[in-house]
């Protein structure tokens, strides 16, 4: 989708986009950055650790993991499309400072990255995965919970 497309759909002039945003790049790295800011509030106000790990691991919009996922292969890099994530850094830190740490602990970044990863490919290819695992007959909604359900029993450091 060109800028321009994306103005129209928005139903604002192209123009303007262009003048005060400027790329379609540059309007992506707006919005995973403020996303991502958003999210770190979230994570750091959240009233508890595991309302944080469960917010992360929730069904949601597979738009976002597609732009994500057309921007990377568009050649796209995280130091580009966002850099280091306010968001991930912030769940990272509250895992870090409320979870209890044994000497063989997960470090609390890889088990971010794990979720946001098991996340993210859930939301691309979640229905398609869905549907190949014969589960073309239950609600999305659903198999999504049980999916993610799952995959924080899995991670979950807490």
């Amino acid at each position: 989708m060109s800028l321009r497309e994306i103005a129209s759909a928005a139903g604002v002039n192209y123009g303007l986009i262009h003048q005060y945003v400027g790329t379609k790049d540059d309007l992506l790295e707006i919005v995973l950055r403020r996303a991502s800011s958003e999210w770190a509030d979230y994570f750091s106000d959240a009233p508890s650790t595991e309302a944080a790990i469960t917010h992360i691991m929730r069904p949601k919009s597979s738009e976002y993991a597609r732009i994500v996922a057309q921007s990377i292969l568009a050649g796209g890099t995280p130091e580009a499309l966002l850099g280091r994530s306010p968001a991930l850094a912030a769940l990272s830190r509250r895992l870090e400072d409320e979870v209890e740490r044994s000497a063989d602990a997960v470090d609390p970044r890889v088990c971010v990255a794990a979720m946001t990863g098991m996340a993210l490919g859930w939301g691309l290819f979640g229905q398609f995965v869905q549907e190949i695992a014969g589960l073309g007959d239950q609600p999305d909604d659903s198999v999504t919970e049980a999916v993610y359900a799952l995959l924080r029993r899995a991670i979950d450091p807490v």
